[in-house]
């Protein structure tokens, strides 16, 4: 309840000045706004707290690594983007627009924060003339206006790896061996899904599925994983699908072997059939095993136009995908209007990362050292910045605590070791170091903190 004499509101009363007594309601309905102020992130946003945000550090670091070692570039482009780019029939497709914050600036632009990182890149390279093959990553922020639910976000982090100029399946395999290598870095046991667009339209072409009518049925059959046969069944039939269509299609991709759809009868199909068999036998000289193939793995986006793929965490209540991308032959080239350029990619979500890294991870401070003065914060300053300029993460009390409560604060924070710096080290230039884990102390000269410490 708000109090007249809070703020001063006492000497407003109508008693004391009445001349005064309009602008009072209005100052009340103010302090009211104030305190009612919601401060929590904007929903489908998050703040990451120091623990958090060393854990999604980490990933980023060690995703990068394994990036730059297949020979991937760092490449930025803004979150805002002009409509006319994001909303391009050829670019995300109905679905995703859906879902895209547009805004309109002070000039009359009409903008829009970017719903992924591709799209970007393919205006960037449209654009622009680089040399070929083009192999680029980009770790950034992207929107989605869409329904929240667990582990999905408005506001969420990609983690994107293309490469274009390269027509051979082979780039895809080399990206299946780059996601091994980096689930194997994160400590994650995963399998990624593989299937050819080409192939899945041959097979609904077989069924009785219109060309003019593919993309709106793979929009349904992206979602057999979220809502189930029937589910995806009734969608279809919603949308127009006569049942018998329906059920013929999902008839043929029954079989999980690829050699059953060697014999579709169609050119897209076969097309489909070869590439994945070629895909497959480049894995074999990657020597990547995580991946199987998956005939109705779909990816709804409308401009994948080859092999796509979706990682999925084994043994995890994590049902979503955590890594996911493909082909997209035809996005550059209809942007630039030059042409066909070859290009396919993955994209690492960071956030749903982290939610499985998490369960074994905990890390709440970047601080390794803690130096606890006993009145010689001088010299503790001192002492903290050499370790410093010696690659040490170091913390000093600079507030002077007590022994006890430096302890208790280093033990919340993991801070794996303590150092003492009294009057006693000083003049025996021999320094008390605490290990945090084991409660073992010794004592070490600066030099040789130095080196153990490093």
């Amino acid at each position: 309840m708000v109090k007249w004499y809070h703020a001063g509101l006492w000497s407003l009363r109508p008693e004391f000045d009445s001349r005064l007594a309009p602008f009072r309601f209005l100052l009340i309905l103010q302090m009211v706004s104030d305190y009612a102020m919601d401060l929590t992130a904007v929903r489908g946003s998050r703040d990451f707290l120091p623990s958090e945000k060393i854990l999604r550090n980490s990933a980023v670091a060690k995703l990068s690594s394994v990036f730059e070692s297949y020979g991937f570039n760092p490449l930025e482009t803004p979150a805002l983007e002009n409509i006319e780019v994001l909303s391009s029939k050829f670019a995300g497709g109905e679905e995703i627009l859906k879902e895209t914050y547009q805004l309109e600036d002070q000039g009359k632009r009409k903008l829009g924060l970017r719903y992924d990182l591709t799209v970007p890149l393919a205006r960037l390279i449209a654009g622009n003339s680089f040399p070929m093959p083009f192999k680029r990553y980009a770790i950034d922020k992207v929107w989605r206006d869409g329904p929240l639910k667990a582990g999905r976000y408005r506001e969420f982090v990609q983690c994107d790896v293309d490469v274009l100029g390269v027509k051979s399946v082979s780039a895809e395999a080399e990206l299946m061996a780059l996601a091994q290598d980096a689930f194997r870095k994160l400590g994650l046991s995963v399998v990624v899904k593989v299937n050819s667009r080409k192939l899945l339209n041959g097979v609904l072409q077989k069924a009785g599925v219109s060309k003019d009518k593919e993309a709106s049925f793979i929009l349904s059959l992206d979602k057999l994983e979220k809502i189930g046969v029937s589910g995806v069944k009734k969608e279809l039939v919603d949308k127009g699908f006569s049942e018998k269509i329906v059920v013929n299609a999902l008839k043929l991709l029954e079989s999980k072997k690829l050699s059953d759809y060697s014999k579709i009868g169609n050119a897209d199909a076969e097309a489909g059939f070869n590439e994945l068999k070629e895909f497959f036998e480049f894995l074999n000289e990657f020597n990547v095993k995580i991946v199987e193939f998956s005939p109705t793995l779909a990816r709804g986006l409308n401009y994948y136009t080859g092999i796509v793929f979706e990682a999925f965490l084994k043994d995890s209540e994590i049902k979503s995908s955590i890594a996911a991308g493909g082909r997209y032959d035809e996005l550059i080239g209809k942007f630039s209007g030059r042409g066909e350029v070859p290009a396919v990619g993955i994209s690492f979500g960071l956030d749903v990362l982290c939610e499985e890294l998490k369960k074994t991870e905990s890390k709440q401070s970047v601080v390794n050292v803690l130096v606890i003065p006993f009145k010689t914060l001088p010299q503790a300053i001192a002492l903290t910045q050499t370790l410093r300029s010696n690659g040490v993460n170091a913390l000093v009390d600079l507030n002077e605590k007590g022994v006890s409560k430096n302890l208790d604060f280093a033990s919340k924070q993991g801070i794996s070791f303590v150092i003492f710096c009294g009057e006693q080290e000083l003049k025996s230039g021999k320094f008390k170091v605490r290990d945090m884990s084991s409660g073992k102390e010794e004592l070490l000269s600066e030099k040789d903190l130095v080196k153990v410490l490093k």
